[in-house]
């Protein structure tokens, strides 16, 4: 019989995301913990569990902020 087929409007998220060795130790650790085809609910646990309600786009610095920075850096 199954689960009841779920209603409402379905969106679909595809991420790359690029993790480095010495870097992003703990990332690589923890995706490579979760076994394949549980990934997509861990990834939700951990952004649940996290704090992205209060994140905002403009806490992040645009490419015109980075490239003064990086001026700024190198005189």
């Amino acid at each position: 019989m199954g689960r009841p087929r779920k209603t409402g409007n379905l969106f679909v998220f595809r991420i790359k995301l690029r993790l480095w060795e010495g870097e992003d130790d703990d990332l690589i650790a923890f995706l490579q913990a979760i076994p394949e085809g549980k990934r997509a609910s861990a990834i939700k646990i951990a952004l649940r569990s996290g704090r992205i309600e209060t994140l905002v786009m403009d806490d992040f610095a645009d490419e015109d902020d980075l490239a003064s920075l990086a001026d700024d850096l190198l005189m």
